[in-house]
């Protein structure tokens, strides 16, 4: 005798029951399990990058140096593939923002932290956190470095980079590119020289300072074992670039914020040795930017030293 269609039914819905029951099983495992995200070390250390470079934006933006990461902070960011949810759409815990300063300082130390580790694996990436600790860097002084007289500087000490703005002894730089850096300074040197030729009184007196200061530089860099001196005696000097003061800082902060830029770009790659003194240097070069009249929070690179596409 054929059996009534709701006694199989029942039959089935038991058989079910009797299964999960006896296998402990839940619905889910009827469903292919989701698959969880197990990043690298590397993948990690670029999470905590975004991480920082959000609570930057998420600070309240007050004077140069809120304008400087307001127009950065979110560049960078990007460049680190923005920050990572767990549970796309789910809504965070609301928190109290941190303090600028703290934020950026908190930004600079781990991103230049976290370079060191990421060298040996991922050099690329080491590249791109020092050039996102010197932008921060940077912002952090320029705004004490505003109006200031010719000095050198370094990254703040919490960094751990030292104080040393040329190589001190077996670098690994090429010869070749040092001999270039001993040519960029005693050009600048060249050109602080004929402004001040031009200037009066404390301008004058700045001027030869800061030649002084790329003069010792380009010295140091051309005396390396290994290097061969090409500097010059004289360098093309347009006369309307030194024309009036604000032709001479203009110059002048183009000067230095070239320099900066080319240090800046030989951290792709280099040892972390030489990223210590190298960082320094851009740094310097920046601040001694940072230092004359004109120069602005949008003169403040996102990422130094690194070409982004369609900037």
């Amino acid at each position: 005798m054929t059996p009534r269609p709701h006694a199989v039914l029942g039959a089935a819905v038991a058989g079910v029951v009797l299964a999960v029951s006896a296998t402990g099983c839940s619905w889910r495992a009827e469903t292919p399990p989701i698959e969880r995200r197990t990043p690298s070390p590397e993948v990690v250390i670029r999470d905590q990058a975004a991480e920082r470079e959000q609570s930057v934006i998420d600070a309240e933006p007050t004077g140069m140096l809120g304008e400087i990461q307001t127009l950065t902070a979110p560049e960078r960011l990007a460049a680190l593939g923005g920050v990572y949810v767990a549970t796309p759409g789910a809504s965070p815990s609301p928190s109290m923002p941190p303090a600028l300063d703290e934020a950026v300082r908190a930004a600079m130390v781990g991103a230049l932290a976290d370079a060191a580790a990421a060298q040996p694996s991922d050099p690329a990436l080491a590249a791109l956190l020092r050039s996102i600790g010197l932008s921060h860097a940077v912002a952090l002084g320029a705004a004490d470095a505003a109006g200031a007289g010719p000095a050198a500087r370094i990254v703040p000490e919490e960094t751990g980079l030292g104080t040393s703005l040329t190589p001190e002894s077996g670098t690994a730089v090429a010869p070749a590119t040092l001999a270039r850096l001993a040519v960029a300074h005693d050009r600048a040197a060249f050109v602080y020289q004929v402004a001040a030729a031009r200037a009066e009184g404390d301008e004058r007196l700045a001027a030869l300072e800061r030649s002084a200061l790329h003069r010792e530089r380009a010295d140091a860099f051309a005396t390396l074992p290994g290097v061969e001196d090409a500097r010059q005696e004289l360098y093309d000097v347009p006369p309307a670039s030194v024309a009036d003061a604000g032709a001479r800082a203009s110059t002048e902060r183009g000067v230095e914020t070239s320099l900066g830029w080319n240090y800046a770009a030989l951290l792709d790659g280099v040892a972390t040795p030489d990223s210590r003194w190298i960082l320094n240097a851009a740094y310097d070069a920046y601040l001694q930017a940072a230092s004359l009249p004109g120069f602005l929070a949008s003169d403040v690179p996102a990422l130094p030293g690194i070409a982004v596409d369609g900037a």
